[in-house]
């Protein structure tokens, strides 16, 4: 785990008994702001964190609060409850697309602006959304890997991320659209990979087993792409396997430097929420106007793997 991560797990620690009942502003910084997380351990809140954790240094008139609600809905409310009585002037959350947070979005909108990031909620309680065409990755992807790697009967292992996120299934919907008719279904193995590395490793290694080596993984993210290919290479299984994320994070281990190392064959490289969450909420925080909903849209990125 990256150290940056670890800081922020153990802040978030530190911080789990709330502000109580004094606010924590100073006359060291101009803006509070708070982001309320539903997990940092997966890969692209990850991310999320560290750039804005990393665009936040570079300006001395702003301060931030990071909670991390570890998966948990109830935990989150009382999160953003903390946050609140912390005095924060603007309120950045990644829900987790049920209508759970509904009530609490609702009091804090009446109060001070919120940045949703990731999922639309299913509430207009806030200023601005900013969210990636899910569907239209997954229809890219599978359009990609119709024109560049499917032959008739080939066979392809879809890695998803956690059962009923909504990222999930709209990137399996567009993912299917592109492939029906094309690809018989028997032909298509779906796993829930959760989003994690180890998850999809053990997944693929019960695949490979029993069925030998497929000839395309595509995953919905790129850590568990890498998954995959860590479980052909233990077993000395798919040597030919044409792999398939998303993310195209920077990193050691991230999406472009797997792709140039030629471990994936190509990754699709979603919006950096990082910095739009930062830039929208610093707008916002100076006045500015900004657009209630954007919507980025991906890009392929390929490498030169055979």
């Amino acid at each position: 785990m990256k150290k940056w991560i670890l800081a922020l797990l153990l802040f978030v620690c530190l911080c789990t008994g709330g502000c109580g009942t004094e606010s924590v502003r100073t006359d060291d910084y101009e803006y509070l702001i708070g982001v309320s997380l539903t997990n940092v351990m997966e890969p692209w809140l990850n991310n999320l964190a560290q750039v804005i954790g990393s665009r936040a240094e570079t300006e001395k008139n702003v301060n931030l609060i990071f909670r991390d609600a570890a998966g948990s809905t109830e935990k989150q409310i009382q999160d953003i409850e903390a946050l609140m009585k912390c005095g924060i002037d603007l309120l950045i959350v990644s829900p987790d697309g049920s209508n759970a947070l509904n009530g609490i979005m609702e009091e804090v909108f009446e109060e001070i602006p919120i940045v949703v990031v990731g999922v639309e909620p299913q509430t207009k309680a806030y200023t601005t959304v900013i969210q990636a065409d899910d569907n239209g990755i997954g229809k890219m992807a599978g359009e990609y890997i119709l024109e560049n790697f499917y032959t008739e009967g080939d066979k392809i292992i879809v890695f998803q991320g956690v059962e009923g996120s909504p990222i999930s299934e709209d990137r399996l919907r567009g993912f299917t659209e592109a492939v029906k008719k094309k690809v018989k279904e028997k032909d298509i193995v779906y796993y829930y990979g959760d989003w994690f590395r180890d998850v999809a490793e053990a997944r693929m290694k019960d695949y490979l087993v029993v069925n030998g080596a497929p000839d395309i993984v595509f995953a919905f993210n790129d850590e568990m792409a890498y998954g995959a290919y860590i479980a052909g290479e233990q077993l000395r299984m798919g040597n030919g396997t044409k792999f398939v994320g998303v993310d195209g994070f920077e990193g050691e281990s991230a999406g472009l430097n797997l792709v140039e190392k030629e471990i994936l064959d190509a990754t699709i490289q979603s919006p950096d929420f990082g910095s739009l969450a930062y830039d929208t909420a610093m707008d916002i925080l100076e006045e500015k106007e900004v657009q209630r909903d954007i919507t980025v849209t991906p890009r392929m990125i390929t490498g030169d793997k055979k």
